[in-house]
């Protein structure tokens, strides 16, 4: 494999007036950035297809509440047991969840493709629900 960077380093100096050492660290940073979205996920934290199967039931569960007429602290208080019977099915602990929140959460990029899979998945569900009722009427 060739490498570029020599080159491509010695034309852009000839052309700027840019330090070699402010360049080089540049060029340093990029190859740093990119070399995070290679990276592994630590043990511990839930895979993305569980916390995306763990989430939908959450917004589920959440939305089988909003169907009541109750304040939101009566409602944060019926949702605990949905919450631990979710976590059940899926053999989880609530620190390895919190553990995983974390993680996604300093990973947004990971994060928001496992939403996307959530709002779909949720969407779909919604358009099969209307359309068995318009066909049961």
């Amino acid at each position: 494999m060739t490498n570029f960077a020599p080159y491509f380093i010695n034309m852009y100096v000839s052309y700027s007036k840019i330090p070699v050492v402010i360049l080089i660290l540049a060029v340093a940073l990029g190859f740093v950035t990119t070399g995070c979205d290679n990276e592994e996920v630590p043990e511990g934290i839930l895979p993305k297809e569980q916390l995306t199967n763990i989430m939908i039931d959450f917004y589920l569960s959440e939305s089988r509440l909003n169907g009541y007429s109750i304040s939101k602290d009566s409602a944060r208080k019926l949702f605990i047991p949905y919450e631990d019977s979710v976590l059940m099915k899926y053999g989880v602990s609530d620190s390895a969840l919190q553990k995983t929140y974390q993680y996604y959460f300093d990973h947004p990029i990971e994060l928001e493709k496992i939403y996307e899979v959530v709002i779909d998945s949720l969407s779909l569900r919604e358009r099969k629900a209307v359309t068995s009722e318009r066909t049961a009427k």
